[in-house]
């Protein structure tokens, strides 16, 4: 039986970008009449006619048309195939791969790193940060071996391994009055400058909801999207900042002190493994150390 080659399929993909014989062999550094080879050759494997002659140019068929998608995932794949070479280059002893949110990238992450490596002396890792939501994605697919986010319950093809709720605090400026008390209320905001987590933050839904209950009309100066820079305009005076515990806790900057705010506003996040787990051993101890490293940070 013959079969399509990786060639042919190479051959048909430059062909539907250049929409020349021409240009497909520029790209693929050969003869013209090699393309033309090559595509001959895969529509008569294929049994379907892909492209309709006229002079110089060519005119994909309806049938090229719904191929092409198909044949993009095939070169989706050699890229990942890549990745992955790249990666075995880089690090011989095939790293442990890490991703988390901005809000758990830094200080929490080299807190559990460093407790994980304890344990495991030998251990390498690469860390990844992104969206809560690109980083569920990306661990279903397998680029991820451990992931931390704040979006999980849609996504097929990964494991919730652990689930860890949070609160809210604010951090005030330390010679500001409302540093002096335990907790901070939203009535004890009203008519003060207030920096937030960006608009489409996890808990700003809640924080908005908090207020509008008690008929506050919050003065939001700034939307940060780090939480190290929403402390550093705490600390120039500029406002008092509401932010998860972790993120205000991991940005601590000189001249500010944490107060915890009340009501309670919490946000979720999840540790997530893909469905197979390849570094089970390892999954274990960064399981085994995630609740501590939170309890360090809340």
């Amino acid at each position: 039986m013959v079969h399509v080659t990786l060639r042919q399929i190479e051959a048909f993909r430059h062909l539907m970008e250049s929409r020349t014989m021409t240009g497909a062999a520029e790209r693929m550094s050969i003869s013209q009449p090699a393309i033309s080879r090559l595509i001959a050759d895969l529509e008569a494997t294929l049994e379907l006619q892909l492209f309709e002659r006229s002079g110089p140019r060519l005119r994909a068929t309806t049938a090229a048309l719904r191929l092409v998608s198909e044949v993009e995932r095939v070169f989706l794949g050699l890229d990942h195939v890549e990745a992955a070479a790249r990666r075995i280059r880089r690090f011989p002893s095939d790293p442990y791969r890490i991703a988390a949110p901005p809000f758990l990238s830094s200080g929490f992450m080299a807190r559990l790193v460093a407790r994980v490596t304890a344990d495991l002396p030998d251990l390498t890792v690469s860390l990844h940060t992104d969206t809560s939501h690109a980083i569920a994605e990306q661990v279903s697919r397998g680029e991820h071996d451990f992931g931390l986010c704040t979006l999980a319950a849609s996504v097929q093809d990964v494991t919730v391994a652990h689930r860890v709720t949070i609160g809210t605090d604010c951090v005030v400026p330390a010679d500001h009055p409302l540093a002096a008390k335990a907790v901070i209320r939203e009535v004890d905001l009203d008519g003060e400058r207030i920096f937030v987590l960006g608009r489409s933050g996890a808990i700003r839904p809640q924080i908005n909801s908090v207020f509008e209950r008690a008929n506050i009309q919050m003065r939001i100066v700034g939307e940060v999207l780090h939480a190290s820079s929403c402390a550093s305009f705490v600390a120039e005076g500029l406002g008092i900042a509401l932010m998860n515990t972790i993120s205000a806790r991991t940005s601590v900057v000189a001249g500010t002190r944490i107060v915890p705010f009340s009501p309670a506003i919490t946000q979720d996040f999840s540790a997530i493994v893909p469905k197979r787990d390849k570094f089970a051993n390892v999954t274990e101890a960064f399981l085994s150390h995630l609740p501590g490293v939170v309890d360090d940070f809340t």
